[in-house]
């Protein structure tokens, strides 16, 4: 692997206390876990705020902990409100409401822990889950900036992440008929946000003394890009590239933030049975959903498994993944007879390159770390944006189809899928070809360009000067003697500066 690791860093000559704000699962926190390597190496001192299930991980990497009620994988599993969006979570058209009643509740929640997560920072780096803390850090004059690992508007060649799938497919309609589908894709993204988020998120700037948005902070016409606010979409370019917005030359697209694979696997030392039976035959397969396992019965899930090794040939084998303590006689024998190992948590960059393919559920760090890896998967998407890296890997051709929802599974359809690949030389030519690509390319630590990138984009911030465009805010600002511009302009904005060098912040 040719990535260098990132401790050639020079410490920075103005350390900060920085926070990463991590709302979510694994898929969620990792990445802000290895953002935080990156900006440790550069002399900050590095906060992370999250629940209290990665407590453990996050000081055992030697960070500041700081406790985010919200649990959003216990009450996708506990509360009437997680359970629903579970259930519909794989219809695009059902899922969309009862995904947002669960994550309003998650919201007002999550709010009381700004007074104790915010207290002492001088810079918040808000990952998705977390953008709706925007305000809290506004009223605190707390800059931000907002790293995404998938991108929430549409453009010409894909729909919003969590909302929609890659028009690869619709190509060859006419541009016109493609362009009213996937501008009707940002409509009703924008509706299903403003009747199931706006409202309470509105709320909680009343009570903050703000004025109401018209918008969420990272939807198209948010505050995100009317404020010019660092914007870093994540990913890897030859997954997929984000166009230029022109309403924000601050949104910027950056790889997605591996560490080195000397890095990541410094103190990790595989188990010597799993050792052992990757070395004993050909190269198995692995079955894992991540952070997943919750949206299905687990026994359900395995038997499909086995159902599908008992159809495939003799001599080959599974790696599966996220099974707990589940005892079933047909999971004994398989295991008994060396077709199948269990695995816990192995980290990919060690494990995947020694698979010959995945299954997994489509979270962007597994995708990147698939196609890092060289190897074909096969998506089962659960919600939110899987569907769309499903749709993402089909268009490079890494993967035999636009994924398996996985409420509708079954042990045919994943054996089709499977026997594809294993069979398929283009598929796997082409993952190949992929992830050689991205290795050559990646000639140091991706971490380190995005730590930068945001301490430049710092730099040439007033950090004084945090205003709301309210015409009460408007007085007070005059009245304290500062300036502020009366009229938004994209044009006029740079760096996220107005004209007069003078920070415009809106809601």
């Amino acid at each position: 692997m040719s990535i260098s690791s990132i401790s050639d860093l020079e410490p920075s000559q103005t350390p900060k206390n920085i926070l990463l704000l991590a709302i979510g699962s694994m898929g969620d926190v990792l990445p802000f876990v290895n953002l935080g390597v990156g900006f440790r190496q550069r002399g900050h001192n590095v906060i992370i705020a999250a629940n209290s299930r990665f407590r453990s991980f996050i000081e055992e990497k030697r960070f500041a902990f700081r406790e985010v009620i919200w649990d959003m994988q216990h009450e996708w599993e506990n509360t009437e409100s997680g359970r629903r969006m579970v259930k519909f979570s794989s219809y695009s058209i059902l899922g969309s409401p009862f995904m947002f009643k669960f994550l309003k509740q998650g919201f007002q929640k999550s709010y009381s822990d700004a007074e104790n997560v915010l207290n002492n920072v001088d810079f918040v780096v808000l990952g998705t889950g977390g953008a709706y803390m925007y305000p809290e850090c506004l009223v605190r004059k707390i800059p931000v900036a907002y790293v995404c690992f998938y991108p929430w508007a549409s453009s010409k060649s894909y729909a919003g992440a969590a909302y929609g799938r890659s028009f690869d497919s619709l190509q060859w309609l006419p541009f016109e008929l493609n362009f009213k589908i996937w501008k009707t894709v940002d409509y009703v993204a924008s509706y299903w946000s403003d009747i199931g988020l706006l409202p309470i998120y509105n709320q909680r700037l009343k009570e903050l003394g703000l004025p109401a948005a018209e918008r969420l902070p990272w939807l198209p016409g948010g505050a995100f890009e009317k404020n010019q606010i660092l914007v870093i979409h994540a990913l890897n370019k030859n997954l997929i590239q984000i166009q230029k917005n022109p309403l924000n030359p601050l949104e910027v697209q950056l790889d997605y933030p591996f560490l080195s694979i000397k890095e990541e696997l410094k103190d990790y030392v595989p188990p010597n049975d799993l050792v052992e039976f990757l070395s004993q035959g050909m190269k198995p397969i692995y079955f894992g959903y991540g952070s997943m396992h919750s949206f299905s019965d687990v026994k359900s899930r395995v038997n499909i498994w086995l159902g599908v090794m008992k159809l495939l040939p003799e001599n080959q084998r599974a790696l599966f993944s996220g099974i707990g303590n589940l005892e079933i006689k047909e999971l004994d024998d398989a295991i008994k007879s060396g077709r199948v190992f269990i695995v816990n948590h192995v980290p990919h960059s060690w494990l995947f390159p020694r698979i010959s393919c995945v299954v997994h559920h489509g979270g962007s760090g597994t995708t990147h770390a698939v196609v890092r890896a060289g190897i074909p998967s096969i998506v089962v998407p659960h919600f939110a944006d899987q569907p769309w890296w499903a749709s993402i890997l089909y268009r490079l051709g890494v993967t035999p189809n636009t994924g398996i929802q996985a409420n509708a599974i079954t042990v045919n359809k994943l054996l089709m899928a499977l026997l594809d690949v294993l069979s398929n030389e283009e598929i796997k030519e082409k993952a190949d070809k992929i992830g050689s690509k991205i290795k050559k390319e990646q000639k140091r630590s991706p971490v380190s360009k995005i730590v930068t990138h945001i301490e430049k984009y710092w730099e040439k911030m007033n950090w004084d000067v945090l205003t709301l465009d309210d015409e009460q805010q408007k007085i007070k600002v005059k009245e304290n003697g500062y300036h502020i511009n009366e009229n938004h302009h994209g044009d006029g904005i740079k760096n996220g500066l107005n004209k007069n060098g003078m920070q415009e912040i809106k809601i």
